[in-house]
């Protein structure tokens, strides 16, 4: 059986794994009782299974191009404290601890990649690549603190905060051609990069990836 094109385009189809945990806080402080409250919380972002797909063309034999989406959602916790002042006397503030909750993470990734491709025997062929990265990422946050009149007790409000990590892709992928037009294989890259949300700061979205799938040829 022979391909359209010869073997020039590909499709990758991956089931792996993000291994990057990391921790955003966010510091922020509001008005009341003719004082200043300040509260600082921190969002876990938990690394977890993801998918990922991609197009590719070889416009030379050991050169081309490709295009790819990843999707990543893990759930952690968002927890802080407050210092919340006294309603009746100045200067006599009440640390409080907010109660944790569920906090989720999740990331929409588009890739652009140049592809180098080292073929190692007949059936196994390396492929090196590099390339920037888009992140769409979306991450639940302690933004906002309630306190109910008269007290120093403070209620957590969570919600929902979202920016582009720009970033690099870069890593590399083995394939073993099972026929001329279909294949199993393997990569592992780092594709990464950081935002800043409106309340969050240096957001991690990415980091190193792992993963195995199908690799098609046409």
């Amino acid at each position: 059986s022979t391909s359209p094109t010869g073997g020039k385009l590909s499709v990758d189809i991956n089931v792996g794994a993000q291994t990057q945990t990391s921790t955003a806080s966010s510091d922020f402080t509001f008005p009341i009782y003719a004082q200043t409250a300040t509260v600082t919380t921190t969002a876990g972002i938990d690394g977890g299974a993801l998918f990922d797909a991609n197009v590719g063309y070889r416009f030379m034999r050991n050169i081309g191009v490709g295009i790819g989406f990843t999707s990543f959602s893990s759930t952690s916790t968002a927890q802080g404290a407050a210092t919340i002042p006294n309603p009746v006397f100045f200067n006599n503030p009440a640390s409080v601890t907010l109660n944790p909750v569920d906090a989720k993470h999740s990331e929409k990734d588009v890739y652009i990649i140049v592809t180098g491709y080292v073929p190692l025997t007949d059936e196994i062929e390396l492929a090196v690549f590099i390339g920037p990265s888009f992140n769409k990422v979306t991450q639940d946050v302690i933004n906002s603190v309630t306190v109910p009149p008269g007290t120093q007790a403070a209620n957590a409000t969570l919600g929902t905060e979202s920016g582009t990590a720009k970033g690099v892709n870069v890593g590399a992928d083995l394939t073993y051609k099972l026929t001329q037009l279909v294949g199993v294989g393997g990569f592992i890259r780092y594709n990464g990069g950081s935002v800043d949300l409106p309340t969050l700061s240096d957001v991690k979205a990415g980091g190193f990836q792992l993963g195995i799938g199908a690799r098609l040829r046409f």
